[in-house]
């Protein structure tokens, strides 16, 4: 049988025609070259979307002054680099009036570890605290001091010599005040606003130091800050477990209840820094916020008065 001529290059051309339309597919199959579809690095830096300060629930002029401050506390002595990060902590401290709060406060430091420890806690669950120091014990101590306003805790006036102002002269008295305010304003660019005197000795009620405290006070814008309830944990028998059960009592001796409590501690032992730890998550888990004594004040009916005592919020 004769061969058509065309069969061969019609067979061919068939041939070459399906090898190409497979080279096709398999080429279409292929993953694109890696230079075409760049795959971002793991490690590649990806920037934070900007912090929203969540709608302030105080709308007090106060209050606004109070967050100025901390963003300024916040900026200086933070270490924080990042402005997000700066303006994340400020909005996490702020309070929410429909909570109950209490105010704890610490005297007679600052001390280096036990002063850190208080510190550690008040960090790790976004708590603060007051404290009212020794002028004394300023130097030395800035690295603590500068950290406290940096988490947002206060500082108070607790004498430069921790001595009793009932048993001063109003020179004397005058000085003991005025300059632990002034080293702190120098320090820091902070202002004082509370002082407890030490062992809560002020003068009874008409005597000459009380009235000569207050006119002080005033002077200042001052207020004379006493407790609602004490730890009693500078009383040699008293446990860790008595002082946590007293900083957590529904309810103290005089049958006060913890919200706008002031609770007096101190910065001196480790078993009351042991307590406090303790007691920090048990009371938010109760709802409470731990606030200033400023802070508990502002957000109290009364409000702050230059010149009052005060031993609870009202």
């Amino acid at each position: 049988m004769k061969r058509n001529k065309w069969f061969v290059p019609l067979f061919l051309t068939v041939l070459l025609l399906s090898v190409g339309c497979e080279a096709k597919e398999a080429d279409a199959m292929k993953p694109a070259p890696a230079d075409e579809t760049p795959i971002p690095s793991a490690a590649a830096e990806i920037t934070p979307e900007p912090y929203i300060s969540p709608e302030p629930l105080i709308h007090d002029a106060w209050y606004e002054k109070r967050t100025a401050n901390l963003e300024t506390y916040v900026e200086q002595y933070s270490g924080l680099d990042s402005a997000y990060d700066r303006a994340k902590r400020v909005a996490d401290m702020g309070i929410d009036p429909s909570l109950s709060r209490i105010a704890f406060t610490f005297d007679d430091g600052p001390k280096d570890e036990l002063t850190d420890a208080i510190l550690d806690v008040c960090e790790e669950y976004n708590v603060r605290v007051t404290f009212f120091i020794k002028g004394s014990y300023i130097d030395g101590h800035e690295a603590q001091l500068k950290r406290m306003l940096a988490l947002g805790c206060e500082i108070g006036n607790h004498t430069w010599d921790h001595v009793d102002i009932d048993t001063l002269s109003t020179d004397e008295m005058r000085y003991q005040i005025e300059s632990v305010n002034s080293a702190i304003e120098n320090l820091l660019g902070y202002r004082i606003r509370l002082f407890r005197p030490p062992y809560i000795s002020y003068g009874k009620k008409g005597s000459e130091t009380r009235n000569n405290l207050i006119s002080l006070m005033k002077q200042h814008e001052m207020a004379v800050i006493n407790h609602t309830r004490s730890t009693h944990d500078t009383y040699d028998d008293y446990t860790e477990d008595m002082i946590f059960d007293r900083c957590v009592a529904p309810y103290d001796e005089l049958g006060h209840k913890l919200h706008n409590s002031i609770i007096l501690c101190h910065d001196k032992t480790q078993k009351t820094i042991n307590a406090f730890r303790r007691a920090v998550p048990v009371l938010k888990e109760q709802g409470f916020q731990l606030v200033t004594v400023s802070e508990l004040l502002y957000c109290s009916d009364d409000g702050f008065h230059p010149g009052w005592i005060y031993s609870k919020a009202d």
